[in-house]
């Protein structure tokens, strides 16, 4: 009885694909229409990491005011020199760095950045980490740099036009303009370079981060080059301009200005500079601004109007900076 009950009872009716097809046509379509445009999103689409992503908005160059001191001599040398930064920029955060206070810094902004901080930590040569180090504190922390051997002449805050004030991210300055004439002596092979012993820029500028990369990388080839380590390098004074001073600051600068400019930009673009020139958001300042004083490049003995900056060449590389 069980068995014939259970035979006797109505099977469900099943619908098949075909009859569902029939009863929703347009609701069909529409699913398949979009999941041919899913599928064509997907192939088509560039992979996530090759999608360019914005870089956030600078923020104004801070009121931050950095000098280093690595060595152990005595530093009243630098005094007056130091006084003239302080004095005549009072609302300027003042910080000197130490060689421990550096390492400090440099862990607290490159702990994941592992390449530069061990390449930083691992030079022995003052200068090396002198130049490296400026570049880095502007790069994570931004503000004003210059070495102990300058005189501020003005404050940092009239080297900016008020028109391009809020413009301007980076500002850099001509230390050596050929122009027409014979190169100087000492500088041959350049017909213009920029000067890194004054600079200032804001927390994260492309053009710090450039120089920071470009320097470790110099550093990792030269090692490899003499097969030896960073802690092991001991390079000439030529050597040091092209790894971490002029040579190789000049070529990051022309980099990021042709980068911001959408043109190639040479010493063409620059020599015989009188008024300060602004491309992109970095502002170049003609050779009185930072290199008043000097025997070349047309700068003024005697100083002048538009002259922020003088430097006292105590530290010069030709007098044993590399040792």
């Amino acid at each position: 009885m069980g068995l014939e009950n259970c035979l006797n009872t109505p099977r469900p009716k099943i619908s098949s694909g075909t009859s569902v097809v029939r009863r929703r046509p347009l609701q069909c379509l529409i699913w398949t229409v979009l999941f041919i445009l899913y599928i064509h999103y997907i192939n088509c689409r560039p992979p996530v990491d090759l999608i360019p992503s914005e870089s956030p908005p600078l923020d104004d160059i801070p009121n931050k005011l950095w000098q280093v001191f690595f060595n152990d001599t005595p530093i009243d040398p630098y005094t007056d020199s130091i006084q003239t930064w302080i004095t005549k920029n009072q609302d300027y955060q003042y910080t000197l760095v130490s060689a421990a206070g550096a390492n400090a810094l440099a862990l607290k902004h490159y702990a994941n950045r592992r390449e530069i901080l061990y390449s930083f930590l691992s030079l022995r040569v003052l200068v090396l980490r002198s130049d490296l180090f400026r570049y880095m504190v502007l790069e994570s922390e931004g503000g004003v740099y210059s070495d102990l051997d300058t005189n501020a002449l003005k404050s940092a805050n009239e080297w900016i036009p008020s028109e391009f004030k809020s413009k301007v991210h980076a500002i850099v300055g001509i230390e050596y303009d050929q122009g027409e004439g014979e190169a100087y002596p000492g500088m041959e092979g350049a017909r213009l370079k920029f000067c890194q012993w004054t600079m200032a820029a804001s927390r994260g500028h492309p053009l710090m981060s450039r120089i920071v990369t470009d320097v470790v990388e110099a550093l990792q080839v030269l090692a490899m080059k003499t097969e030896t380590t960073i802690a092991e390098l001991r390079p000439s004074d030529e050597e040091v301009v092209q790894l971490s001073g002029p040579a190789i600051w000049t070529t990051a600068v022309l980099r990021t200005l042709s980068e911001a400019t959408g043109t190639e930009m040479s010493y063409r673009n620059f020599t015989g500079m009188k008024e300060p020139r602004v491309f992109g958001d970095m502002m170049v300042l003609p050779v009185n601004g930072f290199g008043t004083g000097q025997l070349h490049s047309g700068s003024l003995r005697e100083g002048s109007g538009d002259a922020f900056v003088r430097h006292g060449w105590k530290g010069n590389r030709k007098h044993g900076w590399s040792n």
